[in-house]
């Protein structure tokens, strides 16, 4: 029991577990579909590119891997895509929400639509799928739900409105599941990852510390989805500095920031 609660059980094998993977087509998620597929998982992807997906799923080691293109913006889409899931596997053993959106943005430079836009994929996009797989995994008592985050929700950073707040709700949101779930067979993680190298990444004219390329934040995920921790936060150094700085008081972490003046500003 004791090392169940510290995180370091035996780790939970991944070979033969239906997963339903949603961002899929490129980036963190794509790499975590082609770690997964190795190690024996059986993957539905999901993404709005039909295309990519298709590629990727070519590619994928094994067999049964499904392509179910859908937008997290649209609740039938959503819907639909889960109802064919449903009807090619039962009820899947694991849901990971990857799906997300971001865009650099200072206060000055606040525009209503993009932030918007970050807010209903990176936090109503996980709703409406959660709508979904929830009553089953209930019903079922059993289920593995995994929404990745950002490490951008321990504080409020520069350049950072609307993708913080999005990632701030997805930290909570995961902490009132597994509050209310802990006593299930259900479990909840939330993955927090640092600087990636992507095409969201792409868009940031700042030094990011500590960047990593998605394959190996592929192999933090994928380590974490076996153990029990709740949190997979990653790098090391990086996510462990942030966590320190919430315990300060809000007026030495303004005076702090101070001087990181964002260049959009």
């Amino acid at each position: 029991m004791l090392l169940r609660m510290l995180g370091m059980g035996t780790p939970m094998t991944l070979k033969n577990r239906h997963i339903w993977l949603l961002g899929a087509s490129e980036g963190i998620g794509h790499a975590v579909a082609q770690l997964l597929a190795q190690q024996g998982a059986i993957l539905a992807l999901s993404a709005r590119q039909h295309d990519k997906l298709e590629l990727l799923a070519a590619s994928l080691a094994g067999s049964g891997h499904l392509v179910l293109p859908l937008d997290v913006q649209n609740a039938a889409s959503v819907v639909a895509a889960y109802q064919s899931l449903r009807k090619a596997w039962g009820m899947p053993a694991m849901v990971i929400y990857n799906a997300g959106y971001y865009e650099p943005m200072t206060t000055q430079k606040f525009e209503l639509a993009l932030v918007e836009k970050m807010l209903d994929i990176n936090v109503g996009g996980a709703v409406r799928v959660l709508a979904q797989i929830l009553p089953d995994f209930i019903a079922a008592n059993a289920g593995h739900i995994v929404l990745v985050g950002s490490i951008a929700a321990y504080r409020g950073l520069p350049g950072a409105i609307g993708y913080g707040a999005s990632k701030a709700a997805l930290l909570h949101l995961a902490e009132n599941m597994a509050v209310d779930l802990q006593h299930t067979n259900i479990k909840v993680q939330i993955i927090s990852p640092g600087f990636v190298k992507t095409r969201l990444t792409a868009k940031n004219d700042f030094a990011m510390p500590q960047i990593i390329e998605a394959d190996q934040a592929a192999r933090h995920i994928v380590a974490g989805l076996q153990s029990n921790q709740f949190e997979i936060a990653f790098p090391w150094g990086l996510s462990t500095l942030l966590k320190m700085l919430r315990w300060l008081p809000a007026r030495i972490y303004f005076r702090l920031l101070r001087s990181r003046r964002p260049a959009q500003q």
